[in-house]
């Protein structure tokens, strides 16, 4: 699970801190595997962009930041809405809430 701590001030973003997991592999070690895929790497980045664990909320995510024009997806857009005009960063920090939500990485308020 990732923490995340919203930020309510006059520059919105979300802070997103990756806790390790320690996968115990069939010999018996551990592995620093994605715990969902666990053939890449767990960082933050796979996990928001890349895990076809998660592809269903990716593709939904990519299409409601479509329809607010927001056409790059990469980590500054999603966690700090970089490069977004003012009046999108309330909706596209909510968005990228909204997944974290539905994939469990964020607590339901």
């Amino acid at each position: 699970m990732f923490n995340v701590a919203e930020h309510s001030s006059s520059s919105p973003r979300l802070t997103i801190t990756s806790n390790r997991h320690s996968i115990q592999n069939s010999k018996g070690g551990s592995d620093a595997a994605f715990p969902w895929c666990r053939t890449t790497p767990e960082t933050i980045e796979h996990f928001l962009l890349h895990c076809p664990c998660f592809h269903s909320h990716h593709t939904a995510l990519c299409s409601q930041l479509s329809a607010l024009a927001i056409t790059t997806l990469d980590l500054p857009t999603l966690l700090v809405a970089s490069g977004t005009h003012l009046s999108c960063q309330p909706a596209l920090l909510s968005l990228t809430c909204t997944f974290l939500r539905k994939t469990d990485q964020l607590p339901r308020q």
